[in-house]
């Protein structure tokens, strides 16, 4: 049997064992009432209100092409990236109004991708949005029939969705939009803001 002594200093030395590796958890779309872990998820399964906004966000994005609607580097927040961030509510005071406003844009953002995949394609108001990662080109701007704006280019898919901002709300828009007189300002979560113009009738 190895001394005590020469245990130690082997410990000192090469540090103690390994911690067990922890997998990480499975991915999520929405609440799973059925053994919830989150603890967003235990109060939206308890309360009819949320229960009833997660199962419209569940069905908004079953009935969507996500891959096919969004254009690359869009900015269009990934389902799964969305419910981190929801469940992420529920380190606020409001836990319950978090999550309501969490799923009322998504909704609005699901619903809005769903009706540019649809045909008539092309629908809008042409304008340019210089600073936009997307450049110059003339896009089209989807007036926010579902609550979210939605601006899609040439092959009608989706560059950007944006919410307006809730006043009062600790939820925040992955992107929010604002009017100023005929433009429209987007305000992604994680980049610079950029203004998009109507283009001139010729």
């Amino acid at each position: 049997m190895m001394p005590l002594l020469a245990v130690l200093l082997r410990v000192l030395l090469l540090g103690s064992a390994p911690a067990l590796a922890v997998p990480p958890p499975p991915e999520q779309f929405s609440a799973n009432c059925e053994s919830p872990t989150y603890a967003s998820d235990m109060l939206v399964c308890g309360d009819t209100s949320l229960r009833t906004l997660d199962a419209r966000m569940r069905d908004a994005w079953s009935a969507l092409d996500f891959a096919a609607a969004v254009a690359p580097g869009a900015w269009v927040e990934g389902q799964q990236d969305w419910f981190k961030r929801r469940s992420m509510c529920a380190f606020s005071e409001r836990h319950a109004e978090c999550l309501q406003d969490a799923y009322l844009e998504r909704i609005a953002v699901l619903e809005a991708l769903r009706l540019v995949a649809s045909p008539p394609a092309r629908q809008g108001t042409a304008a340019v949005c210089p600073e936009a990662p997307w450049g110059r080109a003339t896009v089209r701007i989807r007036a926010p029939t579902t609550g979210a704006l939605a601006i899609e280019d040439t092959d009608a898919r989706v560059l950007a969705a944006a919410t307006p901002p809730r006043p009062g709300s600790t939820w925040r828009p992955y992107v929010g939009f604002g009017v100023e007189g005929t433009a429209v300002r987007l305000t992604p979560m994680n980049g610079q803001a950029t203004v998009c113009s109507p283009v001139e009738p010729r």
